[in-house]
């Protein structure tokens, strides 16, 4: 009883979103950083990364320590638009799917 269960996680677990990023992992540490976003908080500082082959990164970093989150992902631009798609859909419910640049005022905007 115990290895079909065994192999029921596995199968589970290697089908996850994290799967899908260790695969494009070597890629998305290659692509060269375009442009950086940061938001400062009491404890925890927020930044969203954009990366050449269309790869992007929010994590939160705990006091200008290590980062204690990650959502890595891909995103497809339409004008100033970037359509955001996690790896992992909990960066979706924190941030959105959807971004929006204000390149005149170096800011960005998130939306579900």
């Amino acid at each position: 009883m115990k290895k079909p269960l065994f192999f029921l996680a596995f199968i589970l677990f290697s089908c996850s979103a994290g799967h899908n990023f260790s695969q494009d992992k070597a890629l998305f540490d290659a692509s060269a950083i375009l442009v950086s976003y940061k938001s400062v908080a009491d404890m925890n500082d927020a930044y969203f990364v954009i990366r050449e082959n269309n790869f992007f990164e929010f994590y939160r970093q705990l006091f200008d320590s290590v980062k204690n989150s990650s959502y890595p992902g891909r995103y497809t631009k339409k004008g100033d638009t970037l359509l955001l798609h996690f790896y992992n859909p909990k960066g979706a419910e924190i941030l959105g799917s959807k971004a929006l640049i204000d390149g005149e005022e170096n800011n960005i905007r998130f939306f579900k």
